[in-house]
């Protein structure tokens, strides 16, 4: 990842190389989700956002920020679609 791109926005650090699978994770950092429960749940939203998004081969890392804590599903997913387009990596 060192070699890649980092985009961000009010939610999300997105960490970017480009590769011939399509390969996307999610994190969810214990300092800033305190219990264990909340830090799958806000990944397991992250997930099933990009399960109905049509993407190109790439591989990428999704980082929540502090801001996400209060952050709502739209949001969420809004944020995504928006680094997504930015990336050039929806079909």
């Amino acid at each position: 990842m060192k070699e890649g791109k980092i985009f961000s926005t009010q939610l999300f650090l997105f960490y970017f190389i480009k590769s011939k699978l399509p390969q996307y994770s999610f994190v969810a950092p214990k300092n800033i989700f305190k219990s264990a429960t909340k830090r799958n749940k806000f990944r397991r939203i992250g997930y099933n956002t990009l399960r109905f998004i049509p993407l190109r081969p790439g591989t990428g890392v999704f980082v929540y920020k502090k801001q996400s804590v209060t952050a709502t599903l739209a949001e969420i997913k809004e944020n995504i679609s928006f680094i997504l387009k930015k990336t050039d990596l929806l079909k």
